[in-house]
């Protein structure tokens, strides 16, 4: 859809001014604020046209005009201009990512505070996809005959234990040699490059505890797994319903369900691709619990594979511009510190 000019500077102006005020917009508050040169008689026709383009629409009850579906699209993709967080933002949320940390965890869930201080939109992220990080080290450690706890420790910062019965009477020196050839060969692996020649390897090092290595290496694939599915991060719910478009109870309700159900959530974070960000406003998303929302979505990565995914979720009267460099300094930001040395 073309546009002139002057049609360009008209939409541009509703859509920016109803994102600030949450109400409809007339021809006189643009002739006004927005200083096009021309008469609200002028702006009245050009909106008269943008309405019949499907661009912008009337509410009920209301003389003023908002943006659609399709007039938000046509700003994103072609008026908006690009937002900037301020350097007091930026050099908070660095600030997080220099902090010491345990865990990758503790990152995660300083970050979701963060951004939910610089926003009034629901904020959320896929904890690092585990089985696209490498392998830092294991640890067996014998606990009682036929017991072991196996330590899974990924090189972000990952911890898990998980308790083991062992397939024999394996020693506490035997536990320790599988422990050392299996972080002499895996170290520095993700799950899917222990390929069947590096196993080979091992099986021959360790021809007699071949039924051990089995029961590690399953236990290990299926914690990667599942850590991959059920990391889920969430935080500004107070936030987003300070929005007037939550003043409904229907759509309280609805955003309620979706933060307690999350599978919606989690799908939109794992079909989210290394294409950049990634914006979707209403009806272009495929779940019905979100197609009165916009969700600004982008994925981080480590050592250049992505590990995990963010997000931000508002009304559709969303500032797009500021959401989007917001996700943009996360995901950067996170990127950076995941394959930077720290952890």
């Amino acid at each position: 859809m073309k546009l002139n000019q002057r049609k360009q500077k008209v939409l541009e102006a509703v859509v920016e001014d109803h994102i600030a005020t949450a109400e409809p917009v007339s021809s006189r508050t643009i002739a006004r604020k927005y200083k096009l040169g021309v008469s609200p008689a002028t702006i009245r026709n050009e909106m008269a046209d943008l309405e019949e383009a499907g661009l912008i629409e009337q509410p009920h009850t209301s003389a003023g005009r908002i943006p659609s579906q399709k007039g938000y699209r046509y700003y994103v993709d072609r008026l908006m201009r690009k937002g900037h967080l301020t350097d007091r933002e930026k050099s908070t949320i660095t600030s997080i990512f220099a902090q010491q940390a345990r865990e990758l965890v503790d990152i995660v869930q300083r970050t979701i505070k963060i951004v939910s201080q610089c926003t009034d939109y629901l904020v959320f992220l896929s904890g690092p996809q585990l089985e696209n990080a490498a392998l830092h080290k294991v640890r067996f450690i014998s606990l009682a005959p036929g017991k072991a706890m196996l330590v899974i420790v990924s090189e972000n910062g990952w911890v898990e234990n998980k308790l083991i019965d062992l397939p024999v009477a394996v020693s506490q020196e035997e536990l320790e040699q599988v422990e050392r050839v299996f972080n002499n060969y895996f170290r520095g692996l993700t799950f899917p490059q222990i390929t069947r020649a590096i196993l080979k390897s091992v099986y021959d090092e360790l021809s007699r505890q071949r039924l051990l290595i089995d029961l590690a290496l399953d236990i290990i694939e299926s914690v990667l797994k599942q850590e991959s599915e059920d990391a889920l991060y969430l935080g500004g719910t107070r936030n987003i319903l300070k929005q007037p478009e939550y003043r409904d109870i229907q759509q309280v309700r609805k955003l309620l369900d979706l933060i307690e159900e999350q599978s919606v959530l989690r799908t939109i974070l794992a079909e989210t691709q290394n294409i950049g960000i990634t914006v979707r406003i209403g009806r272009e998303n495929k779940f019905d619990q979100v197609q009165n929302c916009s969700v600004v979505t982008a994925t981080y990565t480590m050592g250049g594979n992505t590990v995990g995914a963010f997000g931000l979720l508002g009304p559709v009267r969303m500032n797009y511009a500021r959401a989007i460099a917001l996700v943009e300094f996360i995901t950067q930001t996170l990127s950076n510190a995941l394959t930077g040395s720290g952890f």
